[in-house]
């Protein structure tokens, strides 16, 4: 729901917009749907799997407390700063004087993001002064990405190899395999992920993150995205997603031998559950529309797949 050209070959699309959560949960109840496993980022934010919840329907998927996770940059870096996760240094505003004025003494290059969700795109690297200013004013005045840039976070700029983790867990345990490089394009397993660094990633970042949540009584369970980057002075958190991240998930799930709907039973119930893996790597090359991240046009026809190996 509402699904596309290519899912439709497969599965059954339904009419409803993947934010219309009271039809989708009316639907689901209507139709004795068994499981729900609610993926992007609007219906979670939303509170899509509290609403199942009422119906007495399991979803995979965290409740609208723990979505804030990536609802909210504001909020995430902030949990991060209280517990000691490492992440960018930063400073938030509502108010787009102040914001400008920080920026007069900041170091450059520097990161402007908007602080809600906006489609993947709210993320501004910002090489001087004048294009940071520009961002700001693109966020906070212009309302480029709507409610979402009333507030910005401005952080400081990290340089390293980017990857990303998705990491199952039913707000207990947490399951990072399927590793790749974030960004247009992905590979995974990713080379520069090594034994030691996971280890470290896993005691510095994801634990504690899990922790972290289940301290503020926001208990996170379904897939929890952690963009990372590896710097000289070791893997900081660029950002979170509550949901299987894109690109970088049709790199992943190939990989996957397990059965993902058992995997997705174990997370929604608290229940074990082993993940097996493939041991080819996979590789992802994005086409984007012309415009792109910007303007773009929309519903372009792909064409050619039957001529590319393994498509």
């Amino acid at each position: 729901a509402p699904g596309n050209g290519g899912i439709a070959q497969i599965a059954t699309c339904l009419p409803f917009k993947a934010t219309d959560v009271d039809g989708i949960v009316r639907w689901a109840a209507e139709n004795k749907v068994d499981f729900v496993i609610v993926a992007p980022d609007d219906p979670l934010c939303l509170g899509m799997v509290d609403a199942l919840a009422e119906q007495g329907i399991p979803a995979f998927g965290p409740r609208k407390n723990a979505a804030i996770i990536e609802g909210s940059k504001v909020f995430s870096k902030n949990l991060m700063k209280k517990y000691g996760i490492p992440t960018a240094a930063y400073e938030t505003f509502d108010d787009y004087d102040a914001a400008v004025k920080y920026l007069q003494t900041a170091d450059m290059p520097i990161v402007v993001k908007a602080d809600g969700l906006a489609l993947g795109k709210g993320v501004l690297i910002c090489p001087d002064r004048e294009n940071a200013v520009e961002a700001v004013a693109s966020m906070m005045k212009e309302a480029k990405f709507g409610a979402s840039g009333a507030r910005v976070v401005i952080e400081e700029f990290l340089t390293g190899p980017e990857v990303s983790v998705l990491a199952f867990t039913d707000g207990k345990t947490v399951n990072d395999e399927g590793l790749n490089t974030g960004g247009m394009g992905t590979i995974a397993p990713n080379p520069c992920y090594t034994p030691e660094l996971a280890q470290r990633c896993m005691d510095e970042i994801f634990l504690p993150t899990i922790a972290a949540m289940n301290a503020e009584g926001r208990t996170f369970t379904g897939c929890l995205y952690f963009g990372l980057m590896m710097t000289p002075k070791g893997p900081k958190v660029i950002e979170y997603n509550c949901r299987f991240g894109d690109p970088e998930t049709e790199v992943v799930l190939p990989r996957l031998k397990s059965d993902i709907v058992d995997i997705f039973c174990a997370v929604a119930d608290g229940g074990d559950t082993q993940l097996v893996w493939h041991d080819f790597a996979t590789l992802g090359i994005v086409l984007a529309s012309k415009g792109y991240p910007g303007a773009y046009e929309k519903g372009c026809e792909i064409k050619g797949l039957d001529r590319v190996g393994g498509a």
